[in-house]
């Protein structure tokens, strides 16, 4: 049994593996490519987030921490061989979320009620979700607390997936429409998609038939 097992679990971990690495790639790209140049005051994305300076420092900070350590979260290998520091990193996520997250909602001030609704509710998912998670690590209850941080972990791959779509050219013609549209359907999947994926298996099983009673 032990060896049919086996090649299982280390398909599901190279497969997590490969998701987080190809995903980290993404985001050190779209995080480059967006902000080459915000060390330079003449620059227009320097120029853009000048006015929201103070909140972008902290915001990005610990918005980088989050998405970072958030990936250890997920290791069953970290966990299992060196629990301690899988909990240090844990609360450090924790804290690190209920930093980035509120803070990302005056930057978006300028950009009208929409994308501040949007920042909002990001940052109300975000926030919930990982408070759920911890309530339940502190109460014990395991099981949920890694179902809730999967439902946590996709509101911090917002910022990736959205700046992969964004700059596309059929969204870059339909302008601030474009950009509220992409924001608002990526928020919805990182809603919708970790319950799916969570309750895939009963989903998709077969319902059990009735027993046939005897005559």
């Amino acid at each position: 049994m032990a060896t049919a097992v086996a090649p299982v679990r280390r398909s599901r971990s190279q497969s997590k593996l490969v998701f987080f690495v190809i995903f980290g790639l993404l985001t050190v790209f779209v995080t480059y490519m967006k902000n080459a140049r915000i060390f330079d005051p003449t620059s227009e994305i320097a120029q853009h987030f000048a006015p929201v300076k103070w909140y972008l420092v902290p915001h990005a900070f610990f918005g980088i921490l989050a998405i970072v350590l958030g990936v250890f979260q997920f290791s069953n290998r970290l966990r299992a061989r060196y629990l301690t520091t899988h909990r240090t990193l844990g609360y450090v996520y924790v804290i690190s979320v209920f930093i980035a997250a509120p803070l990302a909602v005056p930057m978006t001030m300028r950009y009208g009620p929409s994308l501040v609704a949007a920042s909002s509710m990001q940052s109300f998912g975000w926030m919930l979700t990982t408070g759920i998670a911890l309530y339940c690590v502190r109460h014990g209850n395991i099981a949920q607390h890694r179902r809730w941080m999967i439902r946590s972990y996709p509101f911090a791959m917002v910022f990736t997936v959205s700046r992969m779509i964004i700059p596309l050219p059929p969204v870059m013609r339909m302008g601030v429409a474009g950009i509220e549209t992409v924001v608002w359907t990526v928020i919805a999947m990182a809603a919708i998609l970790p319950n799916i994926f969570l309750d895939w298996r009963a989903i998709a099983a077969q319902p059990v038939p009735k027993a046939v009673a005897a005559d």
